[in-house]
Formats: C-alpha cells, sequence, structure tokens
C-alpha cells in the first residue's frame, strides 16, 4: 500500500549501486515515495529523479532540490550508502505520527524527530562531536544528543521558512537542528543503529567540515538568539541617525 504521508529524499554520489538499489526495493516495500537527488556521479544512477550538472552543489543541496519537489508535507531524509534502514525510517515515522495522534485526549505537535545514533567511534572524530553538539546545546538552551544526524522526519511547511540560511554543505542538518530548536519547534530523538558501510568511503573531511559546522553553529545562533535585540535596536539607531545628521 502507498504511503502518501511521507516522501523520502536521498542525496547520492557514487554510491555503491547494489546498495541503493536494495534500500530503494525496501522503501517501495513499505510504500514510501523517494526523490533520489544525484549530486553528479560519476556514472548514471539508477532511479535518479533530479541530476546536478554541473556537479558538487552539495549536500544540502541536493536535500533542499528534493524538499522543493516533495508535495506531501512530512519529509524523510536518509543516506544512500546503507548505513540506514527503511525500518528505522519506519520506526522514526511511527513515533512522530504517534506521537501528534490525541491519544490522551490532549493535541500533540511534534515538527521533527531525529535518528539519534549510538556510535562507537572513539578519537579525535568523537571529541570533535562531542564538542559541537555541546556548543550548538548551549545556543538551543537544552542537550542535543546528535545535532547532524542524517535520519530525521520534519514538517516541510516548517522547514521551508529556513531555507535561505540553511547551508548547502554537510552542515545543512546542523544548521536546520539548530534553528528549529532557537525558534521554540518541538524535536525529539529517537535511538536509530547505524550500520558500516559496504562499499567506498565517507565524503566527510573532518577537519575541514568539522571547522564549518562550528562556524554555522555560532553564525546561526548568534543571529536567532539576538533576532529580537536587533529589531528592537533597528529603529532606535535609525532615530539616532537622524538626529545627528540634524545636529550638524
Amino acid at each position: 500500500m502507498a504511503n502518501h504521508l511521507t516522501t523520502i529524499i536521498l542525496p547520492v554520489k557514487d554510491e555503491h549501486h547494489p546498495t541503493l538499489v536494495k534500500l530503494l526495493y525496501d522503501l517501495e516495500r513499505y510504500g514510501y515515495q523517494t526523490i533520489v537527488v544525484d549530486d553528479g556521479s560519476t556514472e548514471l544512477v539508477t532511479g535518479s529523479d533530479i541530476r546536478f550538472d554541473p556537479p558538487g552543489r552539495g549536500y544540502g543541496a541536493a536535500l533542499k532540490a528534493g524538499i522543493d519537489q516533495a508535495t506531501t508535507d512530512l519529509i524523510a531524509t536518509m543516506d544512500g550508502d546503507g548505513q540506514h534502514t527503511a525500518w528505522d525510517v519506519k520506526r522514526l515515522e511511527d513515533f512522530f505520527l504517534y506521537f501528534c495522534n490525541s491519544y490522551d485526549g490532549q493535541s500533540h505537535q511534534l515538527d521533527m524527530v531525529i535518528g539519534d545514533r549510538r556510535l562507537r567511534e572513539r578519537g579525535r572524530r568523537w571529541v570533535g562531536r562531542k564538542v559541537l553538539n555541546f556548543v550548538a546545546s548551549l545556543f538551543a538552551w537544552r542537550w542535543i544528543p546528535d545535532l547532524n544526524s542524517g535520519l530525521r522526519i520534519f514538517r516541510r511547511s516548517v522547514v521551508t521558512g529556513y531555507q535561505p540560511i540553511l547551508c548547502n554543505g554537510f552542515s545543512f542538518t546542523t544548521s536546520l537542528t539548530l534553528s528549529m530548536l532557537t525558534d521554540g519547534y518541538h524535536v525529539d530523538w529517537l535511538p536509530i543503529k547505524v550500520h558500516p558501510r559496504r562499499q567506498g568511503h565517507s565524503k566527510v573531511r573532518p577537519w575541514r567540515d568539522g571547522w564549518v559546522t562550528l562556524k554555522t553553529i555560532l553564525l546561526i545562533g548568534i543571529a536567532l538568539r539576538t533576532r529580537k535585540l536587533r529589531m528592537f535596536m533597528r529603529p532606535v539607531i535609525s532615530r539616532l541617525r537622524v538626529w545627528l545628521r540634524g545636529s550638524r
């Protein structure tokens, strides 16, 4: 039976062909609509709905293109490299829908649920991830278990309003999470299992992308947390400028 509630967006670039085919088959079994966005793979990707030319626009740009094309209000994003499963997508969707139903006679609202990866990695990447989570949590005013997991479900109607400030690169998920939490949207997490890659290697470059993520956290966090102050000060500064011009 077709699932007309949620659209799955898969950004891909040079992914292992059998892995992607199996993932699309598993999603089809659950009846999901899928939008595969190819950021310029060297070979044509089977089942791709959008292909960037010229390539290399970025992970976030691929997700934005998929969001623009989707017709459902619920959007799920996941990686196409086999680390995420259709079963976990279904778990997140079930959690989202169950939470929003009035099962206790009250109206509930959930705007995004994120897959909380229980990673066993240690070393510099683990430390860097924890540092980024901590800094983002300071701006969000709550602890963020997983800042930039690629597996999540959110409301399209909410996210489209943030499109101009969301990053085109790997920091898309970071900027989205921090923006929604800072503005008071209801975000929750659900534990998921991340499977090891069967082929290829991660396109994330820890030092470069980590630094970009930190800058993104600082820029968005400061901008959103000072927004009301800046709105209050804008007319004051305008009047001060007029007064200074008149006093010359």
